[in-house]
């Protein structure tokens, strides 16, 4: 097979090619995806993100055969049926049955889409993105298994919709295919909106349409110096759905701060206008805006933290956990002082809407069980991440690989305490156990595995270089208080399946090493940051790399 005309299956069919400005691609095996799709990238254009205009994908032969047929009537009735099931399901909106107008509850049309959208063959529900046949009631997946393109190759079923979007997949062509009486169907389902073209006069003169590549923010950051643990976590924050949903509705900060304004006026930044959520902001608005791929100087952001936090001053290589939590802990600090500005009350980190705390804050749960009168204590504190130790799972697991599972293992397993314990409901100074488990779990679930460990007797500093293998979805439900982590070992709890999005890997010793970050994005398509340069990587690599940091997000965005 030709690897000349290939495509990336969940984009609108356009092929994409490898830039060389700073872009790189891997290289595109001779027959092509094993799974049965098109995952390579050949370069004959100038974008590296899919368009979202699925309006100007081409119908193919086959499909205006069947319109052009008998059967059109029958084609546009199940595939609206097909759209009908990929329509998200609005968390504001009030939905009713129509067999009696009673209301019916958002979990419980989730649990309908989840059932209606898991494989016929496997059962795997791939988080609502499998593929709906045209002609048969099959649902396939094409991730693991691959039972679409075999119930294709089996059954000459030639056309199945991608239930993520709605678009429909030819499999001889290999390739998605649209037509106007679908688009037509598609959007009027998915975005309640009709198709149609706005007529010249309405449209602001000024305004034109983002390039494919500004669409996608695939821009990498330039090292002014050691600043690779900042680019890195800056990263993950740009390629996070959620955070860049908020920065791109961030007007109260925007319109208020005060700091935001007295930059604009003077042109310079010192102490007295420095602030993190204006210079992030910035960096936003111009990822998502730049028609080139050039790597971006953070020269405003790094000379901000450096009046923030002093210790960040210079050009040495810093942690970039640490970094992250700065950057949370001034995401928190700049939404407090906005409040204050606009006359708002201070409120509690429990009722707090920052973008630390809406995405980032869970609980956590301790839990002391006496060994005299077997009552248990339980404490519960904020987390907004969880810290994982690696350092005694090698000699726990001889010759087995280890996984994050086992982390999670290790950190809610039940722990004697080394100090006599004073028993708060029978009053004695006993032993005591301890447990941990989360109360809550926040939107992006981030883990730190503890890769570096500081010898106090000699002042020194060693990584833990042991490998963890990093599972692609993550079930918590039996490290999530209300379930038993023995005997609901196997339980899956859809609300506690959390998706990898993000890791960022430390590579080198401890003090000359290089920070670089893999993300995933809507398409499921993963790329690697190593300051300026990006590239595409397969989902393979991702597994191989050995992470320091790792960032799940909820499935049900």
């Amino acid at each position: 097979m030709s690897s000349s005309r290939k495509t990336i299956p969940g984009t609108s069919g356009k092929t994409y090619p490898g830039i060389s400005n700073g872009i790189k691609t891997p290289p595109v095996s001779s027959n092509g995806s094993s799974n049965g799709f098109h995952k390579s990238i050949h370069s004959d254009s100038n974008s590296l993100s899919p368009s979202d205009n699925y309006g100007d994908i081409e119908p193919c032969s086959h499909l205006k055969s069947v319109l052009e047929s008998n059967a059109k009537e029958t084609a546009l009735i199940t595939y609206k049926q097909a759209v009908t099931i990929s329509r998200p399901i609005d968390p504001q909106h009030i939905y009713t049955s129509k067999k009696d107008g009673s209301v019916v509850s958002h979990h419980k049309l989730l649990q309908r889409k989840s059932n209606s959208l898991k494989c016929t063959d496997c059962s795997l529900n791939n988080f609502h993105n499998n593929f709906t046949c045209l002609q048969c009631p099959h649902v396939g997946c094409f991730n693991d298994h691959n039972h679409a393109y075999t119930h294709y190759k089996l059954n000459q079923h030639v056309f199945a919709t991608d239930s993520r979007n709605g678009l429909l997949y030819c499999f001889p062509c290999g390739n998605y295919v649209n037509h106007p009486q679908l688009e037509k169907i598609r959007s009027e389902i998915l975005t309640g909106y009709s198709v149609s073209r706005p007529t010249d006069d309405i449209i602001d003169s000024s305004y034109t349409d983002p390039s494919g590549l500004a669409v996608s923010g695939l821009k990498g950051f330039v090292n002014l110096g050691a600043t690779c643990f900042m680019s890195s976590i800056l990263q993950t924050f740009i390629h996070n759905p959620i955070i860049k949903n908020q920065f791109f509705n961030n007007d109260l900060h925007y319109f208020n701060c005060e700091k935001n304004l007295a930059t604009n006026e003077s042109g310079l930044l010192d102490e007295t206008n420095a602030c993190i959520t204006c210079s992030i902001d910035n960096i936003f608005q111009l990822f998502f805006s730049s028609n080139t791929n050039e790597g971006f100087g953070m020269t405003n952001l790094l000379t901000t933290a450096w009046y923030k936090k002093k210790s960040l001053a210079g050009f040495q290589e810093q942690d970039a956990h640490e970094f992250w939590q700065f950057i949370l802990n001034e995401f928190h600090s700049d939404y407090e002082r906005i409040r204050e500005n606009i006359g708002k009350d201070p409120v509690d980190s429990s009722e707090c809407t920052c973008i630390t705390h809406t995405t980032f804050s869970g609980e956590l749960q301790s839990s002391i069980k006496c060994l005299s009168c077997s009552s248990i204590t339980k404490t519960i504190d904020p987390m907004v991440d969880l810290s994982l130790e690696i350092n005694h799972l090698k000699s726990n697991h001889p010759g087995s690989e280890i996984n994050l599972y086992d982390c999670l293992d290790l950190f809610t397993s039940e722990e004697k305490l080394d100090v006599m314990y004073t028993c708060q409901s029978c009053g004695d100074k006993t032993k005591a156990i301890k447990s941990l488990k989360l109360k809550s779990i926040p939107p992006v679930l981030s883990i730190q595995l503890k890769r570096f460990k500081h010898n106090s007797l000699n002042d020194s500093s060693s990584k833990i270089e042991t490998p963890i293998k990093i599972p692609l979805f993550l079930n918590m439900t039996k490290y999530a208080i209300g379930h038993d982590a023995e005997e609901d070992a196997d339980l899956i709890d859809g609300d506690k399946i959390f998706e990898l999005f993000a890791l960022v890997c430390h590579i080198g010793s401890v003090n000359t090493g290089h920070y670089i970050v893999l993300t995933k994005d809507g398409n499921g398509q993963w790329y690697k940051f190593d300051d300026s340069v990006v590239s595409l990587v397969s989902q393979e690599e991702v597994m191989r790399t050995n992470a320091y940091l790792v960032f799940y997000i909820t499935h049900k965005i």
